[in-house]
């Protein structure tokens, strides 16, 4: 009973409550000096503005260019070696000495691949040696005799026959002289071959006997492949091989070290069997100091296509529709940037890089030499819409890649900007 007569008073006093509260209300809103009051408190609109529309996007921009650009295409391909020799032995032997490991460097006519056994050779070598000490000895005796006969062949003395048949004797012995020292060189000769020396500079790719094998004239010890120079070899289609010459430049890029060199075209080779109809090329590269390795993947960029001039935009800047392509362009107005959609047609594509024209006299009011065009954020921006643009630090830069089509921009500085504060109006 007490609980419900406190809960009724509570009710009963909450109501009141609120009459006098809708009742002082009335009275505030119809009296002219609380409203004068109200309006003095809020001020008369000379503080900051509240902010409208869109804020400002941050964006990235690169100029654009008018130059003769064509079209390239990628072609793929691999680094293969320019020279690869497949060591032989020349001689007969065993192998005392093989002192090479696959992938080490080897100097040409210095670094030592494979020594074999010596000692028969040498044998060889002292008996031929001896040899040539008897005939030069009998050669000597037969010339004597051969000189006593004819200081008597005038006083007939002698018969003709018998100085004739000294003569042949003397000849003989000077022929096989002559042969055993022959015999003597070839010796002298398998044994300089029994060490077998680099032929030039390079590395080891494969070993292919042992040490104490016996080798014959002709076994292969080794494999080697040259270093500096290197080529890409390319595939190319039968529409576009006809457009590359010797001594043409071309830039490559190695797929997986994010490098791009120039090379010249060696040699285009005739010849397609396959039904793909591409024709192999190669092009001359520098090893880069032993960073391009044969093997890696490659990505030839050839030009396909006739220069033309036009405007160039990085292939960042254009954004391809269904119903069109669209370059963003950021315009100054009152000292900041906004943007400005341009249709254009795409004219030529290279590899980063496309050739556009715009589409409306507006367009190319618009986009033109120098035109500031939007390369990241352009996703998010609609026309007119204020926009700001990054700054990058060149040093920040030093030592890397560069990305296609980035540029510095220095913004004007705003009027007003304070001490400390960048042109961006970023502290």
């Amino acid at each position: 009973m007490f609980f419900s007569v406190a809960l009724t008073c509570l009710l009963l006093g909450g109501g009141v409550a609120g009459y006098f509260s809708h009742q002082t209300n009335q009275q505030r809103l119809a009296d002219p000096g609380f409203l004068r009051q109200q309006l003095d408190r809020v001020g008369d609109g000379a503080g900051p503005p509240r902010p409208t529309g869109r804020p400002p996007s941050l964006i990235r921009v690169t100029e654009a260019r008018r130059d003769k650009i064509g079209t390239i295409r990628p072609f793929v391909g691999q680094l293969v070696e320019v020279q690869i020799a497949r060591i032989s032995s020349e001689v007969s032997g065993l192998v005392v000495d093989l002192p090479i490991e696959i992938g080490m460097r080897v100097k040409g006519g210095e670094t030592l691949i494979a020594q074999t056994d010596r000692i028969w050779l040498e044998l060889v070598l002292e008996q031929t040696e001896a040899e040539i000490k008897i005939l030069e000895a009998q050669l000597s005796h037969q010339q004597s005799e051969l000189d006593r006969l004819e200081v008597l062949a005038p006083s007939r003395a002698v018969s003709e026959s018998e100085l004739n048949n000294q003569r042949t004797i003397a000849e003989q012995f000077h022929r096989n002289l002559e042969k055993a020292k022959i015999a003597n060189r070839e010796t002298k000769e398998k044994l300089k071959r029994t060490t077998i020396l680099a032929p030039f500079d390079g590395y080891v790719v494969k070993r292919q006997v042992g040490l104490g094998e016996l080798l014959a004239p002709g076994t292969p010890i080794a494999e080697i492949v040259s270093l500096g120079d290197v080529d890409a070899h390319v595939f190319v289609g039968e529409e576009f091989v006809n457009r590359i010459k010797i001594d043409d430049e071309i830039p490559i890029v190695i797929n997986q070290l994010g490098m791009r060199v120039v090379g010249k075209v060696r040699s285009v080779v005739p010849y397609a069997p396959t039904a793909a109809r591409v024709f192999p090329i190669l092009v001359r590269l520098d090893d880069q100091n032993g960073l391009l390795k044969v093997g890696m993947s490659v990505t030839a960029l050839i030009q396909t296509a006739d220069l033309q001039d036009s405007v160039i935009v990085s292939k960042d800047a254009v954004l391809d529709k269904p119903d069109g392509s669209i370059v963003w362009v950021a315009v100054e107005k009152d000292n900041t940037f906004v943007a400005k959609p341009v249709p254009v047609k795409i004219t030529v594509r290279e590899i980063e890089a496309y050739g556009v024209q715009p589409e409306t006299a507006e367009g190319e009011e618009l986009l033109q030499a120098g035109s500031k065009t939007v390369i990241e954020g352009a996703e998010r921006l609609v026309p007119d819409q204020a926009v700001r643009i990054t700054v990058i630090t060149p040093e920040l830069l030093d030592n890397l890649p560069p990305k296609t089509g980035q540029r510095v921009i220095e913004p004007k500085e705003r009027p007003g900007a304070s001490a400390g504060e960048s042109p961006t109006g970023r502290p």
